[in-house]
């Protein structure tokens, strides 16, 4: 199967409505060659997509990242800025949590603020080379968490966000423990998991508030 086959598989399997971002496309297609074909082939697929999208099979959303339209009595929809945060900084397309919202929107999420921020703050293991930094064209700011986030652990990191509070965000209720503890309990997180994550993360203003809300 030649290159244009392959990436055209590829984003049909995404189907439609889904971002396709071009970095998934070159670890897929690059399993198919040697190393040293590298630069040759993504210059390739960058022609490709580059076609694709003449063709109208794609639609350009933001540089490196593709779709295929969903289509109504309306025409072609455009793809949402919350579809593409989703999936490049929340979750993968095999749903693998690499990340989560924190700052005013979390603590609005769980009733602590009725702050509604414009820019949404999210800790990402898409973060790398930065601790922090604002992406503009999605009105999100990235952040590097502590460790690495996973299915596992995002709700955990979630709540040390919540206790740590390092934004100082306006608390506007008077049961903040109250709430905390209610975020455990829907969560179904596990005490001795919060030690061990909280000793993971080097926070010792997690540990002592969960002594207290743990009496």
């Amino acid at each position: 199967m030649n290159c244009y086959n392959m990436v055209l598989d590829y984003i049909n399997n995404v189907g439609q409505g889904i971002p396709i971002f071009i970095e998934e496309i070159k670890d897929y297609i690059i399993k198919f060659y040697d190393e040293s074909e590298k630069e040759k082939v993504f210059n390739n697929i960058k022609a490709i997509l580059n076609r694709m999208n003449k063709e109208g099979i794609i639609q350009t959303a933001y540089k490196g990242i593709y779709y295929i339209p969903v289509e109504n009595i309306f025409g072609k929809m455009l793809l949402g800025k919350r579809q593409i945060v989703q999936y490049k900084y929340i979750m993968d397309k095999a749903g693998n949590i690499k990340g989560y919202f924190t700052g005013a929107k979390l603590f609005n999420d769980a009733h602590l603020t009725t702050q509604v921020p414009n820019v949404i703050d999210i800790a990402t293991n898409e973060c790398k080379n930065f601790n922090k930094y604002e992406n503009k064209k999605l009105n999100v700011i990235l952040r590097k968490p502590k460790i690495t986030v996973t299915n596992e652990n995002y709700k955990y990191l979630q709540l040390f966000d919540l206790i740590e509070n390092k934004d100082n965000i306006g608390i506007e209720v008077d049961n903040p423990n109250e709430i905390i503890y209610k975020f455990i309990l829907e969560n179904n997180l596990n005490f001795e998991k919060i030690i061990k994550y909280a000793m993971d993360t080097k926070s010792r203003t997690v540990i002592k508030k969960i002594l207290i809300l743990a009496r």
